[in-house]
Formats: C-alpha cells, sequence, structure tokens
C-alpha cells in the first residue's frame, strides 16, 4: 500500500531537477523527503486477484478473493530539510466468496459469499534521509499502525496494540538514465514480537523527459513464516513538474502470494509558501 522507486527513474533523472518524487506506484520508497514546507498527496486505486483452492465439508470450493482499494492516499508534508511527516489512510472494498466452477461432493454444501468494506489500519510516521551524493541516497521511515482508527470490519481481534514499521530504501544512479534501488523493513502487526520482513529489489529506466518505466521483484517473510514473492512493473508520467500520473500491474511467484493486481493513480505537489 507504498512506494516509489518508479522514480528510480525520477531519482536518477530528477534528483538534479526540482520536480515531484514519489513513494508510489511502487513497494519500494524514496529515500527522498518533499521540499520543507510542501505538502505532496499521493492517491490511487488498486484492484487484487487471489484464487485458491479449500476443502470444506466434503466439498472441494475454488475460492475467489477480489479486493479493491477504492482509494489509497499518502500525504507527506515536509517538516525540515530532511524530515517529513506521513500519514496513510485506505478505503477498500474485500470481495470473498467461491467461483462458478466448483465441484460439490456433498449435498450439504452451502457456498457462502462475504463483503468486507471500510478503511484499513491506517498509519502515521516520519521519513528522513539520512545521506545523500550525486548518485546514492539513503534514507530511514519509521511508521505506527493504529488500528483504533480502523472500520469496523477491518478491525481484527480485541488486543490488537498499535504496531510500528521500519523501512530502509537505497537507491544508485548507474547513469544518468538508469537506477537501482533496494529496501529492507520490518513491519509488526500488532499481536506478536515476531515481524514480517520484506525486500525490495526496482530497476528503473527514463524514456524520456517525462516518461520513465521500471520492474520490481520483492516479497515477504511473514511473521507465521509464509513466504511471499512477487514481481511488478509500470510506468509513472510527469504531467509538469509538480503532477505525474502511473500505471502498475504484477502478480505473485509463488503460491502464497496474491495472483495478479493492478494499480493506478496520480501524485500531486503543492507548496505552503
Amino acid at each position: 500500500m507504498k512506494n516509489s522507486l518508479v522514480m528510480l527513474l525520477l531519482l536518477v533523472s530528477t534528483s538534479l531537477v526540482a520536480q515531484i518524487e514519489t513513494d508510489r506506484p511502487d513497494f519500494t520508497e524514496s529515500p527522498n523527503v518533499v521540499p520543507k514546507g510542501a505538502l505532496q498527496i499521493e492517491t490511487g486505486f488498486i484492484l487484487e486477484n487471489d484464487y485458491s483452492a479449500k476443502e470444506q465439508r466434503n466439498c472441494k470450493i475454488q475460492l475467489s478473493e477480489r479486493n479493491f482499494t477504492v482509494n489509497t492516499t499518502l500525504l507527506r508534508y515536509g517538516l525540515t530539510k530532511n524530515i517529513e511527516l506521513r500519514l496513510n489512510t485506505n478505503y477498500s472494498i474485500s470481495k470473498v466468496g467461491n467461483m462458478n466452477d466448483i465441484l460439490i461432493l456433498d449435498s450439504t454444501h452451502n457456498p457462502n459469499l462475504d463483503d468486507i468494506k471500510g478503511f484499513q489500519t491506517p498509519f502515521i510516521g516520519f521519513k528522513t534521509n539520512l545521506y545523500k551524493n550525486d548518485k546514492l541516497s539513503i534514507g530511514f521511515l519509521g511508521h505506527l499502525y493504529i488500528p483504533e482508527l480502523a472500520s469496523v470490519d477491518f478491525m481484527k481481534a480485541n488486543g490488537q496494540k498499535i504496531a510500528p514499521e521500519f523501512l530502509i530504501p537505497l537507491t544508485y544512479d548507474i547513469t544518468d538514465k538508469f537506477g537501482i534501488a533496494v529496501q529492507y523493513g520490518l513491519t509488526w502487526d500488532g499481536f506478536t514480537p515476531n515481524p514480517t520482513t520484506s525486500y525490495t529489489l526496482a530497476l528503473g529506466y527514463s524514456i524520456t523527459d517525462k516518461l520513465s518505466a521500471y520492474v520490481e521483484p520483492y516479497g515477504f517473510l511473514t511473521n507465521n513464516g509464509d513466504e511471499l514473492h512477487l514481481i511488478n512493473g509500470g510506468f509513472t508520467y510527469l504531467i509538469n513538474d509538480d503532477f505525474q500520473v502511473d500505471l502498475t500491474g504484477g502478480f505473485g511467484l509463488n503460491e502464497a502470494a496474491p495472483d495478479n493486481f493492478v494499480n493506478c493513480g496520480a501524485s500531486f505537489l503543492l507548496f505552503n509558501k
């Protein structure tokens, strides 16, 4: 839900020019902060599909899960030259049910359909740039997920606590048009002391001064031992120095990961003078 290497490219071609640099649409965050006194709004839409087979009361059911993130919004405010404040919120609709082709082995089978909608757990936090030169940039992000602010449908079991997340992104400009970014992250769920570990590796290329492309394998090692590996890629287009649009698609590389998803959005840089 969070992620800007898209501009790995725009990190490559943008680090030399005062123009918008975003944390979307990929999963690698930019290590750079927004300008002091500026407010940046990054918003978009995500459609995710996941299919799995399940045995239920002597029936083999092909389950279908479709998640619509109707609006994901990240607000970034430049507090100082090297620190930005961050607020993220997502409004989602999740539809879970059986697919049309079901092998019914027992007449007692009664398929279900479950719809969940509302605001997912939001986070507040900060980003700081630890180091930057002409080619290399390193950042650090700290977030706190606050379950009490989620909608009822997305609230988890009682006892969930405010949970932290730490991300360390790094970008390196190989040439004026080509760059690479990596990120390591730790995210807690508010229940157990064991975090979910995440990794990303993104390659970005500047096709023109306005059009950029990227590809990014990434994954998660969850706190219960599951591994999710995925890959996504897409494009960003710079309408002007303060306005960017993007389009992304991706798919899972193993059974535990979502099957596929598409993501589109827009980002705006507003200056508070």
